[in-house]
């Protein structure tokens, strides 16, 4: 499995860049965890267009994981991801509406999720 990725890696595909950054997170697949090379790998799989890296940006930058805290930078990353549909990113926005007390933003958010039927949010 970590050979297929690394195929797909080395053509520049950015999900297979995703993916690997995400076994360096997790340390699957044999590889040691590491987070600085996870937040690499995201960096350049969004580069590449990667809508799951943009989510994984996020991540890090919100929780602090292989790179500064930095929640502004976080929500960028869930924006730009959530504008082309990512459901996780939407979900973490409006969570992070209540965390600064904007509740009816946060609820038409949430609500919007659960409405359309999105799953894990009805």
């Amino acid at each position: 499995m970590l050979a297929m990725i690394r195929a797909r890696v080395s053509k520049k595909g950015p999900e297979a860049i995703n993916d690997l950054g995400e076994q360096f997170f997790f340390g699957g697949l044999g590889l040691q965890k590491n987070m600085q090379k996870a937040f690499e790998m995201w960096t350049e799989a969004a580069e590449l267009g990667s809508v799951d890296a943009l989510y994984n940006l996020g991540v890090a930058y919100s929780r602090g994981v292989g790179v500064q805290k930095d929640k502004t930078k976080g929500a960028e990353f869930y924006t730009k991801a959530a504008m082309q549909g990512h459901v996780l990113s939407r979900h973490n926005l409006g969570n992070f509406e209540a965390d600064k007390g904007n509740y009816d933003r946060a609820a038409e958010t949430l609500l919007d999720l659960s409405e359309n039927g999105i799953r894990g949010f009805t």
